[in-house]
């Protein structure tokens, strides 16, 4: 009798110790989306459906445009600005976007940079992104190519 009384204290211990314990919910990677005042980044936890470098950047700009958290997030991505073209080598990505790019004002596009750069040279294979807008390199107020971009390029709160 002790020992079957022993064994039931163990188990209610066990049990005890694993009541209020839970495991926190892991992702693959964040995707930047901008906050509802449109002046910051926010994230969301996103977990990765496609295996090929190509597949998953084009997964996740998709994303980027469709939050889960529509009240906290918006879009970082302006659903109508398009993606004409997407190229991977070798760590590079080049994106192309439509003419609706140059409409952005300067704290949308340095946003918009901000969260796309940040959300992809997360994949393997995609180390810095270059923006193209109706396929010229996109320049800055000078008129000089901004090219490749990486995470480290913006500040980080």
């Amino acid at each position: 009798m002790k020992k079957s009384g022993w064994m039931i204290t163990l188990l209610m211990l066990g049990c005890l110790l694993t009541v209020g314990c839970h495991k926190e919910e892991s992702y693959d990677m964040q995707i930047y989306y901008l906050n509802s005042e449109e002046t910051a980044l926010n994230t969301e936890g996103y977990n990765l459906n496609s295996d090929k470098a190509e597949d998953q950047v084009e997964e996740v700009l998709k994303k980027m445009q469709n939050p889960k958290d529509s009240v906290e997030c918006v879009p970082a991505i302006p659903t109508d600005l398009m993606i004409t073209d997407i190229r991977l080598e070798d760590g590079r990505l080049d994106l192309y976007f439509s003419e609706e790019y140059e409409i952005l004002d300067a704290a949308s596009e340095a946003l918009l940079q901000a969260a796309v750069v940040r959300t992809v040279t997360q994949l393997d294979g995609v180390e810095r992104v270059q923006f193209h807008v109706a396929d010229e390199v996109l320049k800055d107020h000078h008129g000089n190519e901004v090219g490749y971009l990486r995470s480290e390029d913006f500040v980080q709160k």
